[in-house]
């Protein structure tokens, strides 16, 4: 009897540690998914960048089929 509380105790102490854990986490993803809602859009990476936007080539048919996604979302 005494070991069955034992292990019931030990259970819920893990329990509500994992609980805490995933609270906490979840936590963190959220305040970044706010903060990120809060910037706006732009048309160019920022300066220094690695990735640098060429418009003098033509769009891809993936990238024309994104770019007609993202703009029916706006």
């Amino acid at each position: 009897m005494v070991f069955a509380l034992r292990v019931l105790r030990f259970t819920r102490a893990l329990a509500t540690t994992v609980w805490q854990s995933l609270v906490a986490v979840g936590a963190v993803q959220l305040a970044g998914e706010t903060a990120r809602a809060d910037t706006r859009l732009v048309d160019a990476p920022p300066p220094g960048h690695p990735e640098r936007l060429r418009p003098d080539l033509p769009l891809t048919a993936l990238e024309r089929a994104l770019l007609k996604d993202i703009g029916s979302a706006r």
